[in-house]
């Protein structure tokens, strides 16, 4: 069996959205056990090889925590407010608001963004980096693919595919 490219796999990836007045909702069914999946969405370790999020400590315990997303970066408030057992997380990013829930291998997340009218720019570097988690979870060596670097991996499109789905066309230029 040969590798996915990653490119097909973030372009491929079957992600749902749905947007309410206050957030958006994305879901999307991945490789692996939600208890897997559980693990890579509080460990640092593992979040350091998929996320954007790359917090100081696991995010299990309700309280303060900061994240960067590279180790020279100013750190970001990600700050657990919730959690119950190993399949809900309610933390912190900067001034967002992240909810996981991990349901088997499905995984749902909804942001309540500080700025809504960004919810494409956030879903299109969502789904690449959950793209190279259901990569890593499919037992691939797949390098994080985070800031800059996913504009070589089509985040522009997804960007774009977003803003025209949920009619919020003035995105930011990036790049």
């Amino acid at each position: 069996m040969t590798a996915t490219p990653i490119d097909q796999r973030i372009a491929e990836l079957p992600v749902a959205v749905d947007r309410t007045e206050d957030a958006v909702i994305l879901e999307v069914d991945l490789s692996g056990t939600g208890a897997q999946i559980w693990e890579h969405l509080t460990d640092p370790e593992l979040l350091a090889t998929w996320s954007p999020i790359v917090p100081e400590r696991p995010l299990t315990d309700v309280g303060p925590v900061l994240a960067r997303e590279n180790p020279g970066d100013d750190p970001v408030s990600a700050d657990v407010l919730a959690t119950a057992g190993d399949h809900a997380l309610s933390h912190r990013w900067g001034d967002d608001l992240l909810e996981w829930l991990v349901d088997e291998a499905r995984l749902t997340l909804q942001m309540n963004l500080a700025e809504p009218r960004y919810a494409p720019t956030y879903l299109a570097g969502w789904q690449v980096c959950l793209a190279v988690l259901d990569a890593r979870l499919d037992g691939e060596d797949q390098e994080r693919i985070v800031g800059m670097d996913a504009l070589e991996h089509g985040w522009r499109e997804l960007r774009d595919r977003y803003a025209e789905e949920l009619d919020l066309p003035d995105q930011p230029e990036v790049g």
